[in-house]
């Protein structure tokens, strides 16, 4: 029996669409296509513990897909930096469930992808509630004296 070939990174950013169509189709198979399958690699779902190891890494997004919610993500990037063959991305997740028409309070996510004979894959992915600013009154005397 013929398996497919994994498919190849050339850039981070390609590993990062890949990453999120798999997460939005909840597709596993694709979302463990992006993952570097080294022992150090390392999950943080929102609110979560760490999960280390590509099976329990696998194990987590299977919770993830057994919903019957889908998510829609805009993505709204903060930064992404390379250096060697460690790339980081840090960004804002946008993200709309279902069929709703406005997306939730955004998430703040950390990719971290690692460069090797595969192109470039997923080694730490980390996302967290952002913070909300929220506005401060006006005060009525903007001068201290």
């Amino acid at each position: 029996m013929k398996t497919a070939a994994l498919p190849r990174f050339d850039t981070p950013e390609a590993a990062e669409a890949a990453f999120y169509a798999a997460f939005e189709q909840a597709d596993l198979v694709g979302m463990m296509q992006v993952w570097d399958n080294a022992p150090d690699i390392a999950c943080i779902h929102p609110m979560g513990k760490v999960i280390t190891g590509l099976a329990e890494v696998g194990r987590s997004w299977q919770e993830v897909f057994a919903s019957e919610l889908r998510l829609r993500f805009t993505r709204e990037p903060v930064q992404l930096s390379e250096s060697g063959d460690l790339a980081v991305s840090v960004l804002y997740e946008h993200i709309q469930v279902g069929s709703e028409d406005k997306p939730r309070p955004p998430m703040l996510a950390t990719n971290v992808y690692r460069r090797g004979d595969r192109g470039w894959r997923l080694i730490l992915h980390h996302a967290s509630p952002a913070v909300v600013a929220v506005a401060e009154a006006p005060r009525a005397n903007p001068f201290l004296h």
